[in-house]
Parts: C-alpha cells; sequence; structure tokens
C-alpha cells in the first residue's frame, strides 16, 4: 500500500514559499523597491503595464549585483546581509538583494539586468518560474534593472484571484507612496501604461516630502515631533485635532524606515488622540520609530508586515509620550491603557448609554405580555398632541430621545434616526435622478494627496450624478464647480473629503450599487443632527414623526441600532415590584 504522506517535490515547495511572500503584484513592486533602497540607490524607477499583471519593471542607480554573484541571488534563502542565526536579530535593512528573487522569478519571467561600479559591461540573466535560461554579457548603466512579465503564469488559479486593473494599481500605490514618504533623500517615479502617475524629487527637508505625498492642505494641519528617550528615538508629524479622518489610512507607522502594521503603536497613537477628535474619526500621524534592531524581531510575518517587540510596553509609553508632548498634555496613561484605546481600532462604535440601562442592552428582547395594572392603553389626549404611539418626555445627555410608549420606555439614538431618514431621502432623489445640483459663482479648489486623488478619478462618474462636479485644473489640485442642492456651500470641501475617505473600505472592488450607497451614507451621516445636540421638542416630533411607521429593529444605514426598548416587567424586576 503505497505510503500517503510524501514529501512534495522541490519545485512545488518553491511555489507555495513564493506564495507567502508574492500575494499580487504590489507584493512585487514592494520587494523591488526595498532592495534598491538597500542598494543604496538616489533614484527609483517603477513601471507597471496593466497594473503589473502584464509587466513589472524596477530600475535603481544603486550598488548593481556582481556577474558571479548573480547566478546564486536566485536560489532559495540566498542573501549577502546574514551569515548566521544572530544575525537575523541584528538586520538593519529593510531586506537583502536576492532574498525576495527567488520567489518573485518561480511565479514570473524575470529579466535582470545589473552593472556595479568599475565595470565595463553588465551582465543580464533571464529566468523563467525559477529556472535559470541565460546568463550573458550587456551594455547598461550602473545600477539594476528587474523586468517581471506574465505574474502567476503558471499558477493560473492564484492569477484568478487578483482583482481588477484598477484595484491592482492601487495595492502597488499604496506601497510605493508609503516606501517614497520614508526615504525622502530617494528619487521615486511611478509610471503606468506609458503615463507617468508620480514623481518625487529627492530632498533634504522630510517635510517636503509630505507635502508631495499627502497635499499642501493636510500638511498645513501637520506639526513635528520628536524625542529620544534611552535607546529608543521617535520623530515624525501628527495631525491637530482640528483634522481627522473617517478611517485609519492616514496613519503611518516605521520601524527603523520599515513601514509596519502593529496594533500596539496603533492603540497608543489613538491613545494619545482620546477625547481630542471625535469618536470613531482618526489623526493624521506620521511615525518613525527607531530601536535598536536587536530589540525588535522583523521576521514574524512572511512579508515582514509585522514586527515583534522585546519591550513592548516601553514602546506604547514612548509613542503616548510624543504625541501627547505635541498637544501640550501630560502624560497619564498606564499600560492598562491599550486595551481602551483598542476603541480607536472600530470605524463604528457604540454609543454610551446609563448604567442603569446597560444592563439590559445583552438581554435578547423577547415579546413580553403587558404587566397588569401597569400598562394601560396610551391616552387620547397624548395621540391628539403630537399624532404619534407614544409620548415624548425629552433628551437625555443631549444624545438620546426618550419617549413613554404603551409597553414602556423607548430610547432613540437621535443621530442614527436622523440618518436613517435622510439616507432614505437621498436615495430615492438619487434613483428618481431628482437631485438637485447648485453651482459655485467661483470653483472652491481642492489639493488632494495622491491616495485622494487616485480614489477621486477613479469615482468621478459617481460623484457627478450625486451633484458634484469636479474637474483637475493641474497637477494633485481640482476644482469643485457644483453640489448637491442639500450640502453646505462652506462644506463642500469637506464633504468631498469625507467622501473619499468612505470609499476606500470598498478596496477599490465596488462599483455601481456598493459605491452609490457608500456616497450616499456619506451625505446622510455628514448632515445628520449630531449627538451633544440640544432640540427643541418640536424638532424631536418632527424627527419621530418622519420615521414612522416606528420599526422597532430598525438601523442606521451603517447598522447601528436607532431604538432600544425599556419593557415594563424590565422595571418592575429592576425595582423588584410585583405584577
Amino acid at each position: 500500500m503505497p505510503s500517503k504522506i510524501q514529501v512534495l517535490p522541490e519545485e512545488v515547495a518553491q511555489v507555495i514559499a513564493a506564495g507567502e511572500v508574492i500575494e499580487r503584484p504590489a507584493s512585487v513592486v514592494k520587494e523591488l523597491v526595498e532592495n534598491a533602497i538597500d542598494a543604496g540607490s538616489s533614484e527609483i524607477v517603477v513601471e507597471l503595464e496593466r497594473a503589473g499583471l502584464q509587466l513589472i519593471r524596477v530600475y535603481d542607480d544603486g550598488e548593481g549585483i556582481d556577474r558571479e554573484d548573480l547566478p546564486i541571488a536566485f536560489q532559495r534563502y540566498a542573501t549577502s546581509k546574514v551569515r548566521k542565526a544572530e544575525d537575523l536579530y541584528a538586520i538593519h535593512t529593510l531586506g537583502f538583494r536576492g532574498e525576495a528573487l527567488p520567489s518573485i522569478a518561480s511565479v514570473s519571467k524575470m529579466t535582470i539586468k545589473t552593472r556595479v561600479q568599475g565595470s565595463i559591461t553588465g551582465t543580464k540573466a533571464v529566468c523563467e518560474g525559477g529556472e535559470i535560461k541565460s546568463i550573458s554579457e550587456v551594455g547598461c548603466p550602473i545600477g539594476t534593472e528587474v523586468e517581471v512579465r506574465q505574474i502567476f503564469y503558471n499558477i493560473p488559479v492564484k492569477r484568478r484571484f487578483l482583482k481588477s486593473i484598477r484595484s491592482e494599481l492601487r495595492y502597488s500605490l499604496n506601497y510605493f507612496l508609503r516606501l517614497s514618504l520614508s526615504h525622502p533623500f530617494i528619487s521615486f517615479k511611478l509610471i503606468h501604461d506609458h503615463r507617468m502617475l508620480y514623481q518625487y524629487p529627492k530632498t533634504e527637508s522630510p517635510l517636503v516630502r509630505v507635502e508631495a505625498v499627502l497635499g499642501r492642505d493636510l500638511v498645513d494641519h501637520l506639526r513635528p515631533y520628536e524625542i529620544h528617550l534611552e535607546d529608543i528615538g521617535l520623530s515624525g508629524f501628527a495631525s491637530l485635532p482640528t483634522i481627522s479622518k473617517g478611517n485609519a489610512d492616514g496613519i503611518y507607522l516605521y520601524v527603523n524606515r520599515r513601514f509596519v502594521r502593529d496594533r500596539m503603536i496603533h492603540r497608543a497613537v489613538m491613545e494619545s488622540y482620546r477625547h481630542l477628535i471625535p469618536t470613531g474619526r482618526f489623526p493624521i500621524v506620521i511615525l518613525f520609530l527607531s530601536v535598536p534592531p536587536s530589540t525588535v524581531d522583523v521576521n514574524v510575518h512572511p512579508t515582514k508586515a509585522e514586527v515583534k517587540f522585546r519591550d513592548p510596553e516601553r514602546v506604547f509609553l514612548a509613542v503616548t509620550e510624543a504625541l501627547c508632548s505635541l498637544h501640550g498634555r501630560r502624560v497619564s496613561v498606564t499600560l492598562e491603557a491599550s486595551g481602551r484605546a483598542e476603541r480607536g481600532l472600530d470605524s463604528e462604535n457604540e454609543a454610551s448609554v446609563p448604567a442603569v440601562l446597560a444592563t439590559y442592552l445583552d438581554q435578547p428582547q423577547e415579546k413580553k405580555e403587558p404587566v397588569a395594572g401597569v400598562s394601560e392603553p396610551m391616552p387620547e389626549e397624548w395621540k391628539a398632541e403630537s399624532k404619534l404611539p407614544f409620548r415624548i418626555l425629552g433628551q437625555l445627555q443631549r444624545t438620546y430621545i426618550l419617549c413613554e410608549g404603551e409597553e414602556g420606555l423607548i430610547i432613540i439614538d437621535q443621530h442614527a434616526a436622523h440618518e436613517r431618514v435622510l439616507f432614505n431621502r437621498y436615495r430615492d432623489q438619487h434613483e428618481t435622478r431628482s437631485i438637485v445640483a447648485e453651482r459655485f459663482l467661483l470653483p472652491i479648489p481642492m489639493e488632494l494627496s495622491a491616495e485622494e486623488s487616485f480614489i477621486l478619478e477613479t469615482h468621478l462618474g459617481e460623484l457627478q450624478s450625486m451633484g458634484f462636479e469636479i474637474d483637475p485644473i493641474g497637477g494633485r489640485t481640482y476644482a469643485i464647480r457644483s453640489r448637491p442642492s442639500f450640502v453646505d456651500e462652506k462644506d463642500a470641501k469637506g464633504v468631498v473629503r469625507e467622501i473619499l475617505d468612505a470609499l476606500p473600505a470598498l478596496k477599490g472592488e465596488g462599483r455601481g450599487a456598493g459605491v452609490f450607497d457608500t456616497i450616499l451614507i456619506t451625505l446622510a451621516c455628514h448632515s445628520a443632527i449630531r449627538a451633544n445636540c440640544t432640540l427643541r421638542r418640536e424638532e424631536m416630533e418632527e424627527l419621530l414623526r418622519t420615521l414612522w411607521p416606528i420599526d422597532l429593529h430598525a438601523t442606521c444605514p451603517h447598522g447601528r441600532p436607532i431604538f432600544f426598548q425599556l419593557h415594563l416587567d424590565d422595571l418592575n424586576r429592576q425595582f423588584k415590584r410585583r405584577s
């Protein structure tokens, strides 16, 4: 009987290993650009065709690869930076030339041209599916050019999981911008389908690069910071509380110039802005953390996107101290604060409710029989007063509307309720093509970041159908020429930015209804009554009248509940009354 367990052939094992590092064309862009940075380049050019599905070409003016080393660079585990196990905990580079080449070469058709200083000619290597086809001399400038064609040509199943050209381009843009942001002394260019998309000249000023990537409008709200605590160094730029985003895309975290995703540092950032920006909003923070390589493990993730600190508590407190001092706040957080700050990672946080009601929020609501002698039919004069099936008692914390109904107390989130009303209204107007666009006497200029510009150009058609006419007028500056009539003129620029913040949640894949709903939700959320807003009685009645007929299970467009009902028999049990 043949054995059920077999050792995979080398070529199959290599493809599996490559899949952990190379997820999509953007992974190739990241690895090759990082290699170019490590090579000491002063200029790096990324060229893509069909978002990298057809061609990825990265060339630099770095140190190049010797002819003798080039064949070895295609072998697994080949590296020039690690000699012994201890070296894995003393890595000063983003990667090491040759580390990613075997993975990329095993799933593509790759050509490398490279020349080192002092050599008259360069070397050309051609590799397909991990197999070196030829190595020859070639004329080329000093540096390295890596050309990757037909990624995943030998793994059609993997290729089918790739997304649209626009989406794949955005993934590559994401890596390109983050690497450009952290290395201002290097010139970066990104070309797509023979069109120059982004060009960042090298500069001695990090702020100049930040402005080039994020845009002048945002940079005006950023402030620099820098502190040193023994062996921990922190520097960068952070936004004032006057500006925030609807998502966390504006938080850029770097450890020893390596872009990372780290929940602990993210929590520290959010903790330092607690009580400064509204719940559900996120600051813009560019944070460069410098620590000794021996105190951080960069090899806990195949793509090195995550790191592990030897002393995470010190890092948490250092980040919090740096950002709190920027706002003139005294550091008062403890290590337990990292748990509280976890709320900052949620896109939607539940509003707080009085403690006496909290015990009922998590209990499933059952249909209750009226409590004898207590739940009497509502007096007719109440119905005549407001023409509603319940009586408005008032507001709680200027956020919740309290009503007395036949079965008990009804608590209504005023923001969620108004948001639902406006969303339904705007959606009906859009479906019946009755949205009225009002043109500005003078267009409103708006400068966007590189990523915001990409999102805007992707969805210009959808925005125009909503009443926003926006035209490019040079570089990443746009003119807003009209707005929907229900958007205030002074809010137009802010509303557009909120929409651009919301659209990334679609990961570039949403078209049609998905995009329209996102825009409508953003418009409704922006225009709705806020929490901590005092309402007159007639305003509360008008809001509830537009919600009629009442569905106690209704939610706002984000999916948060609008109503909470506290039954009379629950109150009787709370106060130990017998029916």
